[in-house]
């Protein structure tokens, strides 16, 4: 059997996190450069310009909404060969898992986590319109004033997201062993256990828990039909099992890769032994 160390060093292909020999533009570190500003970045700046009064809290929810949306499909540019490039799919695979482990995780922790901890006390008291004492709870009420469930007593809602939310821990440990090479398989079936619960429960939940409820929960008109509840519930519904699927794939190419490794180890000792 392969110990770590050495699983390490013949297989690269699946665990180098090294930027590959391009030319010219890096389109997929500008990706996700873009990502980290319209995601977090937009939210934060937004959330300091409401609290200070120099925006408004609406319109503000729809174009921050806009940025997320965009924000989240980072991850696809993994795929994307900069010029000069040619990475095998494992090495696609690997980029995506990391890349999409870290927003969906970054997701659950930034935002999910705060919502079901604060939700009863807090997210209970608001409307269709904030107050001005309840400015700091914009992040929430952003998406909350459209999917009124994350406002208003639902016991399954805020079950899924309990569950969904505490697996973040879990996205960001795979996404960090996946980066540093380490315990390969370990990290690859946290990613495929989470992104499947993520998947099963955000389109279960989410999606058909208020269609089989023809959409009673649901506000704010087009904007919170299609830009919030449709938009920024669909890449964990994508996303999610693509993630899962795809990672599958890769543990089925690392048991192939081991398994050739011990048969050529194998073989060598055997000559050794005969000579």
């Amino acid at each position: 059997m392969l110990t770590h160390t050495q699983t390490r060093q013949n297989y690269p292909s699946l665990l180098d996190w090294d930027q590959p020999v391009h030319v010219g533009f890096n389109i997929r570190r500008s990706a996700y450069i873009a990502s980290a500003i319209m995601v977090p970045g937009a939210f934060c700046v937004a959330w300091g310009l409401i609290l200070t009064g120099i925006i408004n809290p609406m319109p503000a929810d729809k174009y921050v909404s806009i940025s997320l949306f965009i924000g989240y499909w980072a991850a696809l540019f993994a795929f994307v060969d900069n010029k000069g490039e040619h990475r095998s799919w494992a090495a696609k695979w690997h980029e995506f898992l990391i890349v999409w482990l870290l927003t969906s995780g970054g997701a659950q922790l930034g935002w999910e986590l705060p919502a079901v901890y604060m939700k009863v006390t807090h997210l209970y008291q608001l409307g269709a319109e904030l107050q001005p004492d309840q400015l700091v709870f914009w992040p929430w009420w952003l998406y909350a004033v459209a999917d009124t469930r994350y406002m208003r007593p639902h016991e399954a809602q805020l079950a899924h997201e309990a569950m969904l939310a505490h697996s973040g821990f879990l996205e960001i440990l795979a996404a960090f062993l996946l980066a540093r090479g380490s315990y390969y398989k370990a990290a690859v079936g946290i990613a495929i256990l989470a992104n499947w619960g993520a998947f099963y429960g955000n389109t279960a939940v989410i999606y058909l828990g208020e269609i089989l409820v023809d959409y009673r929960n649901l506000q704010d008109g087009a904007w919170g039909f299609w830009l919030k509840w449709v938009g920024l519930n669909l890449q964990w519904s994508i996303l999610s099992p693509a993630a899962a699927i795809g990672g599958m794939w890769l543990l089925v190419q690392r048991a192939r890769a081991e398994a050739v490794e011990e048969f050529i180890v194998a073989g060598r000792q055997e000559a050794v032994s005969a000579s």
